[in-house]
């Protein structure tokens, strides 16, 4: 990624940034969500028509996490683990720079001219083990389905509620790329018009993002801030 993140106590790129969270050398909770995204839009701003849709999805893709890890921290209800969020976030850095380590390997491998990849075998120890089963009476089994029972109870009296289910990551992937497939093209503002919570609407953003990363879709926005168009590739 070309674009040069500057924040307090760091400036670099994204992969300098993985490396540093990986290293646990800083923390990615203190940084500032105004000092990632304004020199970022004003970046996008100078560069309009010629950054590549790559650059921007990489740079997306973390500040759509960092948005949403800000807004449940302003609104503690959502999540009362708080203090879950940024290693959450450190951790999906260090799968994401997982997966880029992945992708040089394989793109080198290809350039060799490799095309198959075997697993290496592995030897598996059969233990003979021996199961001697305990004598149990009627009586036994009697008294263990009442104790089951009663442990059941407390449960079943419980006060019946309505959970909210939000769809996941793969699940609105899948729903998009279908949409698109019958649709030809749809776009971000109609989708977010169909969301019925928050989070389902961070959900959908995320899923055009990543699947504008692996080129399944393409995504074209006219001018900053205006809706983003989707069609299939």
């Amino acid at each position: 990624m070309a674009y040069t993140i500057q924040v307090e106590n760091f400036e670099g790129p994204l992969d300098l940034l993985l490396q540093l969270v990986e290293g646990e050398k800083m923390e990615i909770t203190d940084i500032s969500l105004v000092q990632v995204t304004e020199p970022f839009l004003r970046y996008m701003e100078e560069r309009r028509g010629k950054m590549p849709p790559e650059e921007l999805a990489d740079f997306l893709l973390v500040a759509a996490k960092l948005v949403y890890l800000k807004s449940k921290a302003l609104v503690p209800t959502l999540e009362p683990d708080a203090e879950l969020e940024g290693p959450d976030l450190a951790t999906q850095l260090r799968t994401y720079q997982a997966f880029v380590v992945a992708a040089k390997h394989l793109q080198a491998l290809s350039a060799q001219g490799v095309r198959s990849f075997s697993h290496p075998r592995r030897m598996v120890t059969m233990e003979d083990v021996r199961f001697v089963a305990p004598q149990i009476t009627k009586e036994d089994l009697k008294g263990l389905f009442a104790q089951v029972v009663r442990r059941l109870e407390p449960i079943l009296r419980l006060p019946q509620a309505a959970i909210e289910r939000v769809m996941t990551l793969e699940e609105k992937m899948s729903q998009l790329v279908e949409r698109v497939r019958i649709a030809v093209t749809t776009s971000f503002r109609a989708m977010a018009h169909e969301a019925t919570s928050r989070a389902e609407l961070i959900v959908t953003f995320l899923a055009m993002l990543e699947l504008a990363k692996q080129r399944t879709i393409s995504i074209k926005q006219d001018e900053l801030f205006e809706d983003i168009h989707i069609s299939h590739v």
